[in-house]
């Protein structure tokens, strides 16, 4: 059972997300109805610790194995959903991810991958600098990717004046 539940306020998610960079590229990814990019990653699971998550997550939406190499952000995200008007409040912990084999790349720059029957990802390595030009949520990572930090970093980001 996934950690997020709505309320009369909004919804809450227990989300983890993984930073996979490779030649100064970083894969993003959107899903067919959204008009913007965000990282691979999911909802964490009741009982579940947070790198376990991370390497299921990626698994699913890949079909890859990844080692976790370190923590880089805890992340409390206060938004509202663009495409539904949904509130959210969600906390998030971002891993820098090592590829355990370069199979990933044989995909090229942008594929396609279909995740079960729920719905189609597209996946697409970026430089870093060209994120800057993107609609990437959340927002920090535009800023944050160029310059990963050695030791966690604990962010806050509100978007939307929800607070």
């Amino acid at each position: 059972m996934d950690i997020s539940f709505k309320t009369k306020e909004g919804r809450f998610n227990y989300r983890v997300a993984g930073i996979i960079i490779h030649d100064h590229q970083l894969l993003m990814m959107q899903t067919e109805n959204t008009p913007y990019y965000f990282l691979p990653g999911g909802r964490v699971e009741m009982n579940e610790m947070s790198e376990a998550a991370m390497v299921r997550e990626v698994k699913e939406e890949l079909g890859i194995d990844v080692e976790i190499n370190r923590l880089l952000w805890i992340v409390e995200n206060f938004f509202t959903e663009e495409l539904n008007g949904e509130r959210f409040h969600e906390v998030g912990f971002y891993y820098l991810l090592n590829l355990k084999d370069e199979k990933l790349l044989e995909n090229g720059c942008q594929f396609t991958r279909e995740e079960g029957e729920k719905h189609k990802l597209m996946f697409r390595w970026t430089s870093l600098e060209e994120v800057q030009k993107l609609k990437l949520y959340p927002l920090f990572l535009k800023e944050k990717i160029l310059n990963i930090p050695q030791a966690p970093e604990h962010i806050i980001e509100i978007k939307n004046d929800l607070l």
